[in-house]
């Protein structure tokens, strides 16, 4: 394009050598870059990388990706909402707002007006938080609605359902439960949680009709606390799963996690 073509009002986007930009099977935008990341406006992505600079979310500029990583600073004005950060410092700046699960940086730097939600530094350490706290994460609006759901469909069948109780300790998410009968007990916590990742996922639409069925059915099992069919078919079904994403691995791990602590 010749030069005198390009007004200087015109917005210019320049790719660096080495960068990387594609879209994931749930149609996220990924972009890996060896400099600076600078991000002005609003999006969606899967994950966000600078091999060797710093990531920088601009104050007008809503994000939500997956996955933030740089070798430098990730610079927050606007907002950022993400699975996981990895960094050597995290700056909020004035005014600026960040929700992320996980952390993992060196340095945080919180301005005034800033405000930052998460930050737990390993997937255990937010498993293990949430299993402390699970009878009051049981009681918000959404799950305690499914629950009364769940009981009036229940409430005409006579049949018993095996159900598994809670964890011992709650720092062992997996440790090994007792079996007992009983037709309204909760599930145990790890397939709790990963029955709220099944359902996240499967809210978000971004797998075909064959991997959604299979989603629907692994959250048909946990939902009807059908322990004994889920620990025959869960590996079965989850290997159907075209390109899972984090939270259906995630939601794997603690099924293989807790039928494993039940093998002899």
């Amino acid at each position: 394009m010749s030069k005198q073509i390009i007004s200087s009002k015109t917005p210019t986007m320049i790719i660096p050598q080495g960068t990387e930009i594609h879209s994931d099977a749930h149609g996220q935008l990924n972009i890996r870059t060896p400099g600076n990341l600078v991000i002005e406006t609003s999006g969606h992505y899967g994950i966000l990388e600078s091999l060797h600079g710093s990531i920088r979310i601009e104050p007008e500029a809503d994000v939500e990706a997956v996955q933030v990583r740089c070798s430098e600073a990730c610079y927050v004005q606007g907002n950022l909402t993400a699975w996981k950060v990895s960094a050597h410092s995290l700056q909020l700046e004035s005014q600026a707002r960040a929700s992320i699960v996980l952390q993992d940086t060196k340095e945080l730097s919180i301005g005034k007006g800033a405000q930052l939600v998460g930050n737990f530094s390993s997937e255990k350490e937010l498993f293990v938080l949430f299993s402390r706290f699970a009878e009051q994460l049981k009681t918000l609006p959404l799950f305690a609605r499914r629950s009364s759901e769940t009981q009036e469909l229940s409430e005409g069948d006579d049949s018993g359902t095996l159900v598994i109780p809670m964890t011992r300790e709650p720092e062992e998410i997996a440790a090994e439960p007792d079996h007992s009968v009983s037709l309204h007990s909760e599930l145990p916590d790890p397939l709790f949680f990963a029955l709220i990742l099944l359902e996240r996922e499967f809210a978000r639409s971004a797998y075909g009709p064959t991997s959604q069925r299979v989603i629907e059915e692994l959250i048909k099992l946990l939902q009807e606390k059908d322990l004994e069919a889920l620990s025959l078919t869960y590996r079965t079904l989850c290997g159907r799963i075209v390109e899972p994403g984090g939270d259906i691995r995630r939601a794997f791990d603690l099924m293989e996690t807790y039928f494993s602590a039940l093998s002899p």
